[in-house]
Parts: structure tokens; sequence; C-alpha cells
């Protein structure tokens, strides 16, 4: 009887103060409610009207279910130097991906030349970047970029992927009597200091580059050769060292005597 009073009583006691509630898992911290806007670019499910879908997955973490490109490219149709592109990724999360992954884009000519397409998108830089992802869901990767004007080449491949951004390794705190001299080599070995270069998500399936990126389509483009650029900008000069010769001026008739 003892024992059961004072299970009641703990019962009492609990609901008269109020339970508190248990406290959310380590790492999992209640989310900001999303925009209309930013709510557009998440999906529950994989659209059907996506106007190519593949699959490309990338190290079990993420896959690229499709894509879409604007405008889309005709057959034998070339685009000049300066052309606008629009390119719609739809990524979907299978897989944790921790702080510091984004997607790229790069432009790759048949020569092996790399353009890097700088997108400033909610999933690239914004609230919706891969960290953020949930399981299941789909996520619109929007970027507009134009075809760069010194690629010499007459077809460029799109290439994506995700990757981390070089981090700068961290240096030992330096004891007191040291830190002047720390800060001399610094001055003197500016062009030793490295980076760790960015790590990759591999393409485990689907067509890759030899940059562990997706190779998305390619188009063809009008080739502009160099020495044309170089005649284009050129500036007509005289040869080094042959100056324009003035004609000389006439002489006053003298007077004669």
């Amino acid at each position: 009887m003892r024992m059961r009073a004072l299970a009641v009583g703990l019962v009492a006691l609990c609901v008269a103060a109020g339970c508190a509630q248990a406290p959310a898992p380590e790492g999992e911290t209640e989310k900001p409610e999303l925009s209309p806007q930013l709510k557009a670019l998440v999906l529950d499910e994989t659209p059907t009207d996506i106007a190519h879908p593949l699959y490309m997955d990338f190290n079990g973490r993420a896959e690229l279910i499709g894509y879409a490109i604007d405008p889309e490219p005709q057959p034998g149709q070339k685009l000049a130097p300066g052309s606008q592109l629009s390119l719609k990724l739809y990524w979907r999360s299978t897989g944790k991906l921790e702080p510091g992954y984004v997607p790229f884009t790069e432009l790759v000519a048949a020569g092996g030349a790399r353009v890097e397409v700088d997108g400033t998108g909610p999933v690239r830089k914004g609230e919706l970047v891969p960290s953020n992802w949930e399981r299941g869901k789909v996520y619109v990767d929007e970027l507009s970029f134009s075809v760069p004007p010194d690629l010499d080449t007459t077809r460029v491949s799109i290439v994506v992927g995700l990757k981390t951004e070089p981090v700068a390794p961290e240096e030992p705190a330096a004891e007191p009597e040291k830190a002047d001299s720390k800060k001399a080599d610094k001055k003197v070995d500016k062009s030793e200091e490295g980076h760790f270069g960015p790590v990759y998500l591999s393409v485990l399936s689907g067509p890759a580059d030899s940059k562990h990126g997706g190779v998305l389509t390619s188009v063809e483009t009008v080739r502009v050769p160099k020495d044309d650029k170089k005649q284009a900008g050129a500036v007509k000069r005289l040869p080094a060292g042959k100056p324009v010769s003035a004609k000389p001026a006439a002489r006053p008739l003298q007077p004669t005597q």
C-alpha cells in the first residue's frame, strides 16, 4: 500500500508541475519555417514533368534525377560566345551530408579547359544547402550563366557534382617567445602556405568525367580562334624605328638685290 501511495503521489506531482519534454537528440535542432519561395524548391516526390530525367548516384549521399536547360539546344544549333543559358537541376537526398558540401557546375571544353559556373541560389548559398537536406526530398537547384568568350572549342560539356570548398589548414598556437619569429616566417614563406583541396563525392552510377563530376550534357559552340580575338582587339601601329616623316615647311622667298 505504501508503494502504491508513493506512485500515485509521483503521478500527481508530475501532472501538477507539468512534465518536461524530452530533449531533442544531439545534432538535431528545430529548423525555421521556409518562405513560400523556398518551399517551391523542395519537393516531396519526384516530379513527372522533368524535361530530361536521368540518374546519377553521388557516393550514396545524393542523386541527380534530371535537369532542364533553357533555351533547349536544337540539332545543328551552335551557341555563340556570351549566349545566356538557364539550368535547373533536380537533386534527391539519399544520405546525410556534412556542412561544407555544395553543388558545382563546370563547363569543360573538348581540349580539357574548365570554367566553373558560380551559382548563388539557395541550394548553393542559402537555407537549402546540402547539409540541410532531408532524406527522400527533391531539391531544385537553379542557376544562369553565359558561354565564356575565351573558350576556343566547338563543343562544351556541362559537368555537375558535389564538393567541399577548399579549407586553409589550422596552424598550431605559437609560444609567446616564438610569436615574433612565426610572424617573420609568414612574411617570408607566404608562397608555401597550402590549402586542403576540395573533397568530391564520387559518381557511382551515371556518366562521369575525370574530375569526380557527372557529365550532364554537351552543347555545340561557335569556335572563335585566339588569333581572331587578338586581331579584333589589336590597335594598328606603325613598325618600330620608322617614324612618320612630316613634309618640311616651304621657306619664305628672299628679296633679290
